[in-house]
């Protein structure tokens, strides 16, 4: 069996129609008083509120929330400020921090159950055909559950049905079921002393199992709406830089399948690319057959495509 890698980021459940980004939990969850940092005045909880209150949010300048997080306690240049005593606020930021997760997770138990996934988006389409081949090592960035949003999705169950689709896939932020969260920043993060509780791979139910070498093994790699962001780094720092190092024999090419919102995040992910391999990116592009896939907007190529991706051994 071909050893085959299907990763899910945030922007798979956008694309279901789940209002499940970082500025739609501070939006909706603001406007409903359920924001918890409304009236924070110093620490990690003022910054986020100020950090999210000032910003003008869009589809493409999105609030990234884990980002914030580690421009708050980054080691060089962090905003974090110290108290009259000469030290930082490290007690209190990690009941704001611990506070946080208690709030998203409370945002997102509801998304799912109150939004019906939608039946004609590119990600029904792709999650199809990736469950239909049963021979992808599934991997999901998100919190929500898979097996009972597809339950909805294609056995027409509803939310009280209590019904699941069996996926055997590996939730690598933990998930909502115990509001077990992983949130923070990544592994190699050069933090302010005292501010490691906000590294995911210091959180109890972070879990990348056999992501790494997973991917090491790989002939086909799908990325379902994951920027592939700084935060994101270790995890696909040697995949990409493997397939950007040297020429490889076109007989040992293998498929990366990316697909993301539009041709704006599409140059976003170009550009984290290059950041991670340090390359121009031709070395990758010409040692795998390297698509991109844009879930709006389909222009009647990309449509073209994406059916011939479908249809293909």
């Amino acid at each position: 069996m071909a050893n085959k890698v299907f990763i899910i980021g945030n922007g798979f459940d956008v694309d279901l129609g789940f209002r499940t980004k970082y500025s739609d939990y501070y939006g909706i969850w603001h406007l409903n008083g359920y924001w918890p940092f409304e009236n924070a005045n110093f620490g990690l909880g003022k910054y986020l509120n100020d950090k999210v209150a000032n910003k003008k949010v869009t589809r493409e300048n999105w609030l990234d929330l884990e980002m914030a997080l580690f421009e708050y306690a980054a080691a060089d240049n962090g905003v974090a400020s110290r108290l009259e005593d000469g030290n930082y606020p490290v007690d209190s930021d990690r009941d704001d921090f611990n506070l946080l997760k208690e709030n998203l997770s409370q945002y997102l138990n509801r998304i799912p159950w109150e939004t019906k996934p939608n039946d004609n988006s590119v990600a029904k389409t792709v999650l199809h055909y990736i469950l239909d081949r049963k021979d992808y090592n599934i991997y999901s960035f998100n919190y929500t559950d898979l097996k009972k949003f597809s339950a909805r999705l294609f056995d027409n169950a509803t939310i009280y049905d209590g019904k699941e689709v069996e996926i055997d896939y590996t939730q690598v932020h933990g998930s909502l079921k115990n509001n077990d969260i992983v949130l923070g920043v990544h592994s190699d993060a050069e933090l302010i002393e005292g501010y490691d509780f906000l590294r995911k791979i210091d959180q109890p139910s972070f879990n990348p199992e056999n992501l790494l070498s997973d991917l090491n093994k790989a002939e086909e790699v799908v990325i379902f709406g994951l920027s592939i962001g700084l935060i994101d780094f270790p995890y696909f720092r040697n995949f990409f830089k493997k397939w950007s190092s040297d020429v490889i024999d076109s007989a040992k090419k293998i498929r990366i399948s990316i697909f993301t919102y539009n041709d704006i995040s599409e140059q976003q992910i170009n550009k984290n690319l290059r950041e991670l391999t340090k390359t121009d990116l031709l070395l990758l592009k010409t040692n795998t057959i390297f698509e991109v896939f844009h879930t709006v907007d389909n222009g009647k190529s990309d449509n073209k495509r994406l059916q011939t991706w479908l249809l293909r051994e």
